[in-house]
């Protein structure tokens, strides 16, 4: 009842229920437009596009929509597990220029002197933070290329300076909203009927631009909760509040971590350690099963490392509460006081 009062729509059935094409539902996308548009200042020259397949479905159509010959070549920064997954994807349908040597393990961000760009690249690729590996760029990357950069799992957790990239994407399911949609801002000279491969209607950016995202439905209930988000984020003061939140709660894991004289260790160099994926170690790798256990004991879930690194990773997106930090942390230090 509530959605559909605020939506105009006393049709007794809810927001889920009503069609996509609706008076209702076209009012809550475009009120959705405007309110990403005004917290993250996107300029009037770049598009918004609501996708379906997530962050996975929109990389793998970037070379698609964004390669027009077979002689253009893509720069790629591989700094964890979802950059690397982009470039295989991207490996399929265009020429990939890796512009540094993929590492045997993700623990920081190149150099950017050691970095080599391809003159004249169709766009220069990167994911702003890695979730798996607990790694973050600190700032926008440098470079004269169009920057088209992943930012799903800290979309909305920091001011972004739009205009500096070619397209932004993300998922919304870590910060925004539940998962089975993404966000594409993408500047408007890069969608293009000009391309080398054919490209499905869902994830073709010009087909979607002119539909306004409903070349097929969308996520109807996500974008709901998008909107409500994002009203959220601005009423309670913005990605300001929210990038000196995300400092607070990711230092308070980062503290513990430090001062514990090397009873928990990270790898991550300093100054590329993630405020949304704190990944660490226990110097007694034994350990770490009963620290996962113990934790779930007091209801605290959802340490365990992902699978292909192990360890143990404390995820402080958005919706993360500064209490639910510091009950993590004091569970941190009596563990620790238990087993030295």
């Amino acid at each position: 009842r509530g959605i559909n009062a605020e939506y105009g729509a006393d049709t007794g059935i809810s927001i889920v229920e009503i069609s996509h094409r609706s008076p209702e539902f076209t009012a809550l996308l475009n009120e959705t437009n405007v309110l990403l548009r005004e917290i993250l200042e996107i300029p009037d020259n770049y598009k918004v596009l609501w996708l379906a397949g997530g962050a996975t479905g929109i990389f793998s159509a970037l070379p698609l929509n964004l390669i027009s010959s077979k002689e253009d070549v893509v720069d790629y920064i591989v700094t964890g597990t979802w950059s690397k997954n982009a470039a295989k994807e991207a490996e399929k349908y265009a020429n990939v220029n890796y512009v540094v040597p993929i590492p045997a393990d993700f623990t920081g961000i190149p150099l950017e002197e050691s970095m080599k760009f391809t003159s004249g690249a169709k766009y220069v690729y990167y994911c702003d933070n890695e979730t798996v590996n607990g790694v973050e760029f600190p700032h926008t990357l440098k470079t004269d290329g169009t920057l088209v950069c992943d930012m799903s799992s800290n979309f909305l957790t920091r001011p972004v300076e739009v205009n500096k990239y070619g397209a932004i994407f993300a998922g919304v399911q870590k910060n925004v909203a539940p998962a089975g949609l993404g966000v594409l801002i993408v500047r408007e000279d890069l969608i293009s009927t000009e391309r080398l491969h054919p490209v499905p209607k869902v994830w073709d950016f010009k087909l979607q631009d002119a539909g306004n995202s409903c070349v097929n439905t969308p996520n109807v209930f996500s974008m709901y909760v998008t909107n409500l988000v994002l009203k959220h984020l601005i009423k309670n003061g913005g990605l300001k509040r929210y990038c000196e939140l995300a400092r607070q709660k990711s230092s308070t894991i980062y503290d513990i971590i430090d001062d514990s004289k090397g009873f928990y260790t990270c790898k991550i160099d300093k100054d590329a350690r993630s405020r949304m994926n704190v990944t660490f170690n226990l110097a007694n790798k034994e350990l770490e099963s009963e620290f996962v256990k113990k934790a779930a004991d007091i209801k605290i879930e959802g340490v365990k490392g992902h699978r292909s690194v192990g360890g143990i990773r404390a995820s402080l997106y958005n919706a993360v509460t500064m209490e639910s930090v510091n009950f993590l942390a004091e569970f941190m230090r009596s563990f620790q006081n238990d087993h030295e």
